[in-house]
């Protein structure tokens, strides 16, 4: 019972929704007024009235991602405040709230695990929305809310205001001298070449730049940008605290893991601390080769990525450029799909079904003949499509109120280069691990068993463990059994050489302790500042601390690097950027084991498929892990494979 895809969705998509808006509201009121509230009765009907309105909406917001125009925008910003007012009408419902807590108390002792997952979700949404206050709390809260909202937008705003506002002319051509020419291409302008504080542009600069000066002018004004953004900070973590004491909870830390695997600052801070002790004396090691190699007395932050690069070269003599020919795109694809039947024993059959787009391709997935799963690939560049890759569900696996089964689809889409008549498409190796990344996440929502539509796939899945599946998968496009089966030249055939191969892991674990001490420095950051309504003055302090534990190369005081951490203040990872880390050591430690038993082990495989992806987020995460694994998670693994030496 597949949705396929609707060529005329843009056309009536507003009055469409707004239909099924309007005969939901009256459906709700129909189950609120029946007398058979029991799970199967009140709350998987209820449960399936949102999974409607997720795959009439997800084609719309995938023709907005992937076929941009002035039509789809205005469809798309049409249908987004009708959508928002709907949930918060469901989030602020009383009546609502009362009636999943009475099935949860009646139903007591009659749920299965899963089912139990759904209520224990629903019920916690519910209060963490704030429907069981007071009114005059609940006013506060709106208020609080509506306040973070235009703090963050504005505090995003500023960062792109003045990343878009710099930028340095060159003209002297010894100024730009190992700069890779697609680069200076793309830098190129009259007399000379223009570079900016937008990526790729800064990076290229920072990292090929041979002119310390203009390194350093680019540094510190991609460093010092949004200066107006540390009152913004403090405005944001004033009401974070106020949010979460209005809520019961005693900073907004603690409110933040609510919703996450973690137990606690406190687990996720030890966590942090084990790892930035580790990889210390490696980072310290590395730093003192990049020293040494440069020659200067005084390395500073924007000494780093130049160096950096020439020590690469120096140890890996790694150049993407020449790994393209052994990466075309339907090798890969095609090799990826084989890999994956090897180890879960499923198999993938394009199939002709409508698509958005001629360069679209569909595949059938099946289990011993049955078909269960769908998957679609958008994965090639075109004007109109945003930029990057990602993974988005459609339909979720699940049984409806009338136990029929819905199965799955998914749409991987990225920006990778067309094919066209006189050259195929040929990728670099980042690509190739990028559409094993957003494979990961496909398969854990297609593979789902699960009945429930709110636990089934990701949906469910904890904000800190829901990169576990892509981290994991992507480990394998590095892994030599897995390359040889599909990365041939695509003239000669030739398999790639064992030697290009080494060259590939030697990359991936170049200077490995000191960019993983990076990533540490944002999750203390962040865990840190959002235990308490700091200062400015304050937050510098708490930036400085961390920075004694995890900075080999001590930035110059005027880097305001948090003025500028959208993730945190203008994003969704606020007391939450840890979840990198607390996914890769999963990731880590599920791929050290499919390395100690056989990459292509069966047993090893239908084990991480019946514990891991079949399971979507319908238990504790680290429970299923424990199940697969036999034991707790190995935090050494993500060491490991990340080339670190863990005593």
């Amino acid at each position: 019972m597949f949705v396929n895809y609707r060529t005329d969705i843009l056309e009536n998509a507003v009055a469409e929704l707004k239909g099924m808006l309007d005969t939901n509201r009256q459906k709700i009121k129909e189950l609120l007024n029946s007398n058979n509230k029991t799970y199967k009765g009140f709350i998987r009907p209820l449960t399936e009235l949102g999974s409607h309105i997720n795959e009439f909406f997800t084609p719309v917001y995938l023709l907005n991602s992937v076929n941009n125009s002035d039509k789809t925008q205005e469809v798309f910003n049409a249908c987004i405040p009708l959508l928002t007012e709907y949930q918060t009408e469901l989030g602020q419902s009383t009546e609502l709230y009362e009636a999943v807590k009475a099935v949860a108390e009646t139903e007591k002792g009659h749920l299965n695990q899963t089912q139990k997952k759904v209520m224990d979700d629903m019920l916690k949404e519910f209060r963490l929305s704030g429907v069981h206050l007071p009114s005059d709390h609940k006013k506060r809260l709106m208020e609080i809310n509506l306040e973070l909202s235009r703090l963050s937008t504005d505090f995003s705003q500023n960062v792109l205001k003045d990343t878009d506002s710099f930028e340095i002319f060159l003209d002297k051509p010894e100024d730009v001298e190992g700069i890779p020419a697609p680069d200076l291409k793309a830098a190129k302008c009259e007399n000379g070449w223009t570079f900016t504080l937008k990526m790729p542009s800064y990076i290229a600069y920072m990292t090929y730049g041979p002119n310390r000066e203009i390194r350093e002018k680019l540094y510190k004004a991609y460093t010092t940008r949004a200066p107006q953004n540390s009152e913004i900070i403090e405005k944001t973590l004033k009401l974070k605290k106020e949010k979460a004491q209005i809520l019961g909870f005693e900073k907004f830390s603690d409110l933040s893991l609510e919703t996450k695997n973690a137990d606690s600052p406190e687990t996720v801070i030890a966590f942090l601390n084990d790892l930035a002790e580790k990889a210390y004396k490696q980072a310290e090691q590395e730093t003192n080769e990049l020293r040494a190699l440069s020659g200067l007395k005084d390395i500073q932050a924007y000494d780093a990525g130049f160096y950096s690069e020439k020590l690469r070269l120096q140890k890996c003599g790694y150049d993407e450029q020449l790994y393209r020919p052994y990466f075309e795109l339907n090798n890969v694809v095609s090799g990826l799909f084989t890999f994956i039947e090897k180890i879960f024993g499923i198999s993938f059959k394009k199939t002709d079904v409508p698509v958005w787009h001629e360069s679209v391709k569909a595949y059938d997935i099946s289990r011993n003949g049955e078909t269960f799963a769908r998957i679609y690939t958008d994965l090639t560049f075109r004007k109109g499509k945003r930029d990057g890759a990602w993974m988005n569900d459609w339909q979720v696996r699940h049984l409806d109120k009338d136990d029929k089964m819905h199965p799955a689809t998914a749409m991987i889409c990225a920006n990778f280069p067309q094919e066209k008549a006189d050259s195929p498409s040929l990728l670099g190796h980042r690509e190739v691990v990028t559409l094993f990344h957003e494979t990961g996440h496909a398969l854990h929502h297609l593979l789902s068993e699960i009945d429930e539509v709110d636990v089934s796939g990701t949906n469910g899945v904890e904000w800190d463990v829901i990169e576990f599946p892509s981290q994991f998968l992507e480990l394998f496009a590095y892994n030599p059994d897995v390359l040889k089966m599909f990365a041939r030249h695509y003239e000669t055939g030739e398999i790639i050489p064992d030697e290009m191969i080494e060259k590939l892991d030697c990359v991936r674990t170049f200077m490995s302790a000191t960019a993983l001490l990076r990533q540490l420095e944002f999750g203390l950051f962040d865990m840190n500042i959002h235990a308490d309504a700091l200062t400015a003055e304050q937050v510098q302090k708490e930036l400085d601390k961390v920075r004694e534990k995890t900075s080999m190369i001590k930035p110059p005081s005027y880097n305001k690097f948090q003025n500028g951490f959208s993730h945190i203040f203008g994003g969704g990872y606020a007391a939450g950027y840890y979840s990198y880390k607390w996914a890769e050591r999963l990731s880590c430690d599920a791929y050290r084991i499919f390395l100690e038993n056989g990459v292509f082990d069966k047993k090893t495989g239908e084990s991480f498929l019946s514990n891991i992806l079949s399971k979507g987020g319908s238990a504790d995460p680290i429970e299923l892990f424990k199940k697969f694994s036999g034991r707790e998670p190995d935090n050494k693994s993500l060491l490991i494979i990340n080339g670190i030496n863990p005593a």
